[in-house]
């Protein structure tokens, strides 16, 4: 099939019948509608950036994913770092994580830490050196984020990114002495000027990029790094509904900084469209599995943050009966990612029902919403139930119901 003939709703629910019930066909159509005019309006500066970072020797210099960071997650967990608000309950879990695995040597951490182009400086200041940070994003916006008043503590993070990136914004990265590896986004039209470019086939460096810069990382942690647990921290995809427009944009992000969000004209928290958000308490009684107590309330979000909570949630339903095993656990809190509604067209009336709601853990068993420290825990006791050598980073006496190991 070719690239640029995407499946029609019908065509994947033959594919995945497992689709059906879960995924509205509406979601399906509008995601591939919008994906379609993304590529429409960006394809020109996409490819003017790809052949500026191809002759400017940044590939030929750094090169790719695939020059030396296959197989890296092998039985490590990647904890991915997205700017929601709900980061701000895990922010001292993460750093407690950061300061006993992250001083192991590389072969014996349990975990790999990714952060998002907008948290990468608020990790650094919080003491948490991540890994890597990744951006997706082709605007100079990201310059303040990722090249000014960056602590010495960053030098080694290595920068994830699309050829199609700002080269402004690369050029100063590699000026400051930092790394980079790069990935080729399977876009129409990038592969030719690639392969001329280069001399390299495009098929060994392609990602599917999924809008956002988490929902790439997925597809890159699964595809190149081989890490089996994906840990989402901070991918809310939707904010706090508050009475007045600036309390809900400085409200938006987990440091309150919306002020790239206005110069690249993605006023994201104005939109009116609205979801339910879950949150998550440990229960007093469990049998067998995790459980919480789960309340759902109300919460903002936009058709843009709507494409990628369905990229995700059908991406990971595409993948769920394939034999390569992996596990995604959504620890944003607060966030609509994972929260999925039985009225596929809908309905208002249905959906102000609380049974017409449900978790995708209950249809997906490769999805978990989880709280973050027990996903942890639950890491760490499936590693050594399979027998790989590791230490508990925390007391698991102070977790509430931690599942029964199983292969992650």
């Amino acid at each position: 099939m070719p690239k640029d003939k995407r499946p029609t709703y019908e065509e994947m629910l033959e594919r995945s019948p497992e689709f059906e019930g879960i995924i509205p066909k509406l979601s399906w159509e509008h995601q591939g509608a919008t994906h379609k005019k993304t590529e429409e309006y960006f394809k020109k500066l996409w490819m003017d950036n790809l052949e500026k970072n191809i002759k400017n020797k940044h590939w030929k210099k750094h090169g790719s994913i695939k020059k030396d960071c296959v197989d890296i997650g092998k039985n490590k967990a990647l904890v991915a770092v997205g700017a929601g608000k709900s980061f701000q309950k895990n922010g001292h879990i993460l750093k407690k994580l950061h300061d006993l695995d992250g001083v192991k040597s590389w072969q014996d951490r349990d975990f790999i830490i990714v952060a998002s182009n907008h948290m990468y400086k608020p990790l650094l200041n919080m003491g948490i050196i991540p890994d890597f940070v990744i951006v997706v994003d082709a605007s100079d916006i990201m310059m303040q984020q990722l090249n000014e008043d960056i602590p010495s503590s960053g030098q080694n993070s290595v920068l994830l990114t699309g050829l199609h990136c700002s080269p402004k914004v690369l050029n100063e990265w590699v000026n400051q002495g930092r790394e980079i590896r790069f990935y080729l986004p399977m876009n129409i039209g990038l592969e030719e000027p690639f392969q001329r470019l280069t001399g390299k086939h495009p098929k060994h460096h392609l990602i599917l990029q999924g809008g956002n810069v988490l929902n790439t990382l997925w597809s890159i942690a699964f595809v190149y790094l081989h890490s089996t647990t994906f840990m989402a921290l901070g991918n809310d995809l939707s904010y706090t509904l508050h009475d007045k427009l600036d309390d809900q944009r400085n409200d938006y992000y987990a440091d309150g900084d919306y002020s790239s969000n206005i110069k690249n004209k993605r006023d994201e928290a104005h939109k009116s469209k609205q979801w339910l958000g879950f949150t998550l308490t440990p229960a007093n009684i469990y049998t067998g599995r995790l459980r919480y107590n789960i309340s759902l309330d109300l919460v903002g979000t936009s058709p843009t943050l709507w494409i990628y909570k369905t990229w995700m949630e059908s991406t990971i339903l595409l993948h769920a009966n394939k034999s390569r095993p992996y596990h995604y656990f959504n620890c944003s809190e607060g966030g609509i990612l994972g929260v999925m509604c039985k009225s596929m067209e809908f309905d208002v009336t249905e959906m102000k029902k609380d049974e017409s709601w449900f978790l995708l853990d209950e249809k997906c068993h490769r999805w978990h919403t989880w709280m973050f420290q027990d996903a942890i825990n639950h890491f760490i006791q499936a590693k050594e139930a399979l027998g790989w050598p590791t230490e508990i980073p925390f007391d698991a006496q102070n977790v509430t119901g931690l599942a029964q190991a199983t292969q992650t």
